[in-house]
């Protein structure tokens, strides 16, 4: 049997603008969404919340505006367990710098 949790796209959006362009990770994003940040120890990715959160940015990365610029980034959640995270930025950030790096040449 299969459920789902819901997540609002509004909101995340609103989450992600905060971040003025600049670069966050999923963990950034979590954390600002439900209070905190913690590794899913010992679950597979198919189970994982903090994965399928990531899944779930990915798929909607053109509505969102975002685009992963890196994954597996080893960091600490909120209790100091090691774990991974994806670091991301916006699509518009994202071509601005390429402009501005292309222009310099």
């Amino acid at each position: 049997m299969q459920d789902f949790i819901r997540v609002d796209l509004q909101r995340l959006q609103q989450i992600i603008d905060g971040y003025c362009g600049g670069e966050f990770k999923t963990a950034d994003i979590i954390r600002a969404y439900s209070g905190g940040f913690y590794s899913n120890r010992n679950t597979p990715a198919c189970y994982s919340f903090n994965a399928q959160f990531g899944q779930l940015l990915k798929r909607n990365e053109n509505q969102l505006g975002i685009m992963e610029i890196e994954s597996g980034i080893r960091i600490q959640d909120d209790l100091g367990h090691h774990t991974s995270t994806s670091v991301w930025c916006s699509t518009q950030v994202r071509a601005r710098r390429r402009k501005e790096t292309s222009s310099d040449l």
